[in-house]
């Protein structure tokens, strides 16, 4: 019965002379709500404008660091309405409620064109091939070497003095020479054993040379491919081992926290986009994770020349305005959204702070 009265007397309270007064919460971040020429502008502070004078309220507008803080304010009852580009999630459902959303959004990469270019392609390759294992394997093959070397001279040098001198450093040197020249380009210049020991094992050792090389090729042409490809990151699952920027208190905070299995994701804070920009500039991170609009915007206003996009949208969720629990706004906002949408206001809207980026 309370809440029936209390209604009643908003509904009266709205119709009369006098507007409902609604403390908003709101923070900067670039198209949804930020400071230009002395007031405050972007797509979600229009369609709240909107809202507002379609439901005759008068706003004071306060702003505050942060997504987690603008959610705070409203659950400490400080704000009536949070405004902005902020996330309906279930861990913010528990503590406010949120209007119906207005946009749909989800997180993407960013990384710096840079970053992908060719000194940087080269040393990624150079780091897939120059690994423990190929440094075993190249340990093994002059050990192999080194056996199937002296085993040439053991049995030339009493034959064949004039090739493989019976000195055994000297010899050991000119049957290294023969035995890395058939590994590497399939013969020596007129150099070849005459006795049929030396034939026997230089035949065993021709054939493995012929598959050794055959499939150091193959492994090189398989880096080589991938790096021309793709580059360094190229989804979520790259970002393992990574420094990647993101804005704290956020949803992508949240998400890249929890990233990775074995091993982490090296997530650095900063206070806004254009710091995360810097940064990926001048190489302290890799990558910037955040909202697919805001970066694309970002993208948009920097040029695509230094920074670029890269994979699809993931962790996908929606924009709304929060609200105190039980709050009595909420059917009213909703009712007015879903009266805007179906006008084409918000889609106007849309194009004009996204235009074909949306």
């Amino acid at each position: 019965m309370n809440r029936v009265f209390l209604s009643f007397l908003l509904a009266l309270l709205a119709g009369g002379a006098s507007a409902q007064t609604v403390r908003v919460v709101t923070r900067d971040i670039e198209p949804f709500s930020f400071e230009k020429d002395g007031r405050r502008v972007g797509f979600a502070v229009e369609l709240w404008d909107t809202v507002a004078r379609e439901l005759k309220l008068d706003c004071e507008m306060a702003t505050v660091g942060s997504a987690k803080h603008m959610v705070a304010a409203v659950e400490g009852k400080t704000a009536d309405v949070a405004v902005g580009a902020l996330s309906i999630t279930a861990e913010r459902e528990k503590v406010i409620d949120f209007s119906q959303p207005f946009y749909e959004s989800g997180l993407q990469i960013l990384i710096s064109k840079k970053a992908g270019g060719l000194a940087d392609s080269i040393w990624a390759m150079l780091c897939d091939l120059f690994n423990w294992q190929l440094v075993g394997g190249f340990a093994a093959a002059i050990v192999i070497m080194f056996v199937i070397s002296h085993l040439v001279w053991t049995y030339e040098h009493p034959v064949n003095e004039d090739m493989w001198p019976r000195s055994y450093l000297a010899g050991i040197g000119e049957s290294f020479w023969w035995t890395l020249s058939i590994f590497l380009v399939g013969g020596a210049d007129n150099k070849g054993p005459i006795g049929l020991g030396g034939r026997v094992i230089a035949t065993i050792w021709m054939l493995a040379s012929v598959i050794a090389v055959s499939l150091l090729t193959a492994s090189l042409s398989a880096v080589l491919t991938v790096h021309t490809l793709t580059g360094d990151i190229n989804g979520p699952g790259d970002l393992p081992g990574k420094n990647v920027a993101t804005i704290g208190g956020s949803t992508s905070e949240s998400w890249l926290r929890k990233a990775g299995t074995t091993e982490k994701v090296n997530v650095m804070v900063f206070a806004d986009i254009p710091a995360c920009l810097a940064a990926l500039k001048n190489g302290k991170v890799q990558a910037v994770v955040f909202d697919a609009p805001i970066l694309k915007y970002y993208v948009n206003k920097f040029g695509p020349d230094d920074f670029t996009l890269v994979g699809s949208l993931f962790e996908r969720n929606n924009y709304g305005f929060g609200l105190q629990q039980d709050s009595l706004l909420r059917e009213r906002i909703n009712q007015v959204l879903l009266n805007l949408n179906e006008n084409g206001v918000t889609d106007g809207l849309k194009k004009k702070w996204f235009g074909e980026l949306n």
